[in-house]
């Protein structure tokens, strides 16, 4: 390979992982201008709830769908569509004049964020190989982690200091430089012969849109009876059953329906058709991977949604102290990515991941 084609590719990686970082910027930037938000537009609590969870709602719904359309069409159309669907959302939501429409630009940005999550994967895959694949998905990683610990730290100064309607804002440049960058360094990606299971689709973004909702929201609404009025498009639900438990429920039927679906698609010799193959989950390595995922996703992003919450209103910080407080998590990712190059032809990706869990455990055991 060329050096000016190696070249290419390493400038690829980071239009991708700047594209990862803008995502995952905006999940957690949220969290710390939310009360300039409600000041600024005199939100109620319920409109301010929504602005910061859709987001994330639509985000885990459409991950699966996603995924199998990148498969039909392309990864890299589906991650460019998906940053100019982000950065035209941005701009939706940096100029909102109420809470309403701020709601819905946080809906369109999560299926924005969609589309670039599973298709950065997919072109890192495609681009690297060898060891060179390994350090590409090692900076992939440390991109989240930096960018989550990040994101409070931008939210606080802009909000401080300019306006939080730029920490939306600024992602338009963003994704200019992202769609240019991605488009001149990274090749067509190639497409897999298929067809759409319109069925299993919806019945994935159901399962997987309502267990978002009810793992997010059962705090506020309660977990079995309602606690607290969830009003959404004029519909005000106040008493008997919550509207999480009906959710969770909802899921639990529509993910086991995807599941039968899959398996009888595969059965009748419709494998082209299906949105998942689950005897992948047979495999050690891929259930493992995604359970270590699980924990790893349950800790750190768990913490640094809770944490500039807690220290703002708990304990007074202001938006830019809490964001400085989370500047660690970031530091640890930055130092952990240069480290496991290094380390990349000594220790096995087992040990790596091990060692990455250990370190997550010590880590929330002492800040707990």
């Amino acid at each position: 390979m060329s050096q000016e084609s190696s070249l290419r590719r390493w400038l690829g990686l980071i239009a991708i992982a700047l594209g990862v970082a803008l995502i995952v910027v905006d999940t957690t930037i949220v969290n710390v201008i939310i009360p300039s938000i409600i000041e600024d537009l005199d939100t109620g609590s319920t409109e301010a709830q929504w602005i910061q969870e859709s987001y994330a709602i639509v985000f885990a719904a459409l991950l699966l769908v996603v995924g199998r359309v990148a498969d039909m069409v392309g990864a890299r159309r589906v991650f460019v569509t998906g940053v100019v669907v982000f950065g035209a959302t941005s701009i939706l939501a940096g100029l909102a004049p109420d809470g309403g429409l701020l709601v819905i630009a946080r809906f369109l940005q999560g299926a924005g964020a969609a589309m670039i999550l599973p298709t950065s994967l997919a072109l890192l895959n495609a681009t690297f190989t060898g060891k060179a694949r390994g350090q590409a998905f090692a900076v992939w990683g440390s991109t989240i982690g930096a960018a989550a610990a990040l994101g409070p730290l931008l939210g606080g100064w802009l909000a401080e200091h300019v306006s939080w309607r730029w920490a939306f804002g600024i992602n338009v440049p963003l994704a200019v430089l992202i769609v240019v960058g991605v488009l001149a360094c990274i090749a067509p990606s190639p497409k897999v012969a298929g067809r759409l299971d319109v069925l299993g689709s919806i019945l994935s973004v159901l399962g997987l849109g309502l267990l978002a909702f009810g793992l997010v929201e059962g705090r506020t609404y309660g977990w079995i009876t309602t606690v607290h009025p969830m009003g959404i498009a004029g519909f005000t639900w106040e008493s008997g059953p919550s509207p999480v438990l009906v959710a969770l429920v909802l899921s639990v039927l529509a993910l086991g329906g995807f599941v039968v679906r899959q398996v009888l698609l595969r059965r009748g010799g419709n494998a082209d058709k299906a949105l998942m193959d689950l005897s992948l989950f047979s495999l050690a390595s891929f259930r493992n991977g995604n359970i270590a995922t699980l924990i790893i996703g349950l800790g750190e992003f768990g913490i640094v949604a809770v944490l500039p919450l807690w220290l703002q209103f708990t304990l007074g910080y202001s938006a830019l102290q809490s964001g400085l407080a989370l500047v660690p998590i970031a530091i640890g990712s930055f130092i952990a990515s240069g480290a496991s190059f290094g380390m990349a032809g000594k220790a096995s990706p087992l040990n790596m991941v091990r060692l990455g869990l250990g370190l997550e455990v010590v880590g929330l055991a002492a800040l707990g």
